[in-house]
């Protein structure tokens, strides 16, 4: 069964360059939009499984309008979404009892990683926020696991299909890691990529199908 999302956020332009995004995530079902902490209340919608709210809004910001979403939407995950991803603000997006926390930089591949995590109940936050962080040293791309991933089996002269089926994952999500792989690494094709991951001694992970 699809997911039911709503978007919060007080900037039309923004909600509709991310729904552009989010309704490509094989997941991702009927998406409702709302300008306002008021606005999404008013929706009841209380089958929302999940929601992303942006932090900044008028009337009532997405911090403090989290208890009262809790309340028209019991059964979502809210992750909040920042134009800034300042320690401060993730941390008490944390102690506010957000599910997650979404840069407005954040890639395509990035998003769909996040909805992906947060419908399967776990909690997303950038990676920087949390004590498991590892270091990374200068210059190295910062691909998620999955792209990590995605790019072992990339090297090994799988195409997207057999890739997708692997990982159990859309074709559409595959490219769009790709995509964004490519843009880390600053190569426009597979050979590139495989000569890039070797130079800059990039790990694969041992492949697996969850997410």
């Amino acid at each position: 069964m699809s997911a039911r999302l709503l978007l919060v956020d007080d900037h039309a332009l923004f909600r509709t360059g991310l729904r552009l995004i989010v309704q490509d995530h094989p997941g991702v079902g009927a998406i409702a939009e709302a300008g306002s902490i008021a606005e999404a209340c008013a929706l009841r919608a209380a089958d929302t499984d999940l929601v992303l709210l942006d932090i900044q809004l008028p009337g009532m910001s997405g911090l403090d309008g989290l208890r009262p979403l809790r309340q028209a939407c019991p059964s979502a995950r809210i992750v909040l979404v920042s134009a800034s991803v300042a320690p401060d603000a993730i941390h008490e997006a944390r102690g506010r009892g957000a599910d997650g926390f979404l840069p407005k930089s954040a890639s395509a591949a990035d998003i769909f990683e996040a909805i992906t995590c947060a419908l399967q109940g776990r909690p997303c936050f950038p990676a920087h926020s949390g004590t498991a962080a590892m270091p990374r040293a200068a210059g190295t791309p910062a691909l998620t696991t999955r792209q990590l991933e995605v790019l072992s089996l990339l090297c090994t002269g799988r195409p997207n299909k057999v890739i997708a089926r692997d990982l159990g994952l859309s074709e559409n999500t595959v490219r769009v890691h790709v995509a964004a792989i490519f843009a880390q690494l600053g190569v426009n094709s597979r050979s590139a990529a495989l000569l890039a991951a070797q130079r800059l001694g990039l790990s694969t992970p041992q492949v697996h199908g969850t997410l």
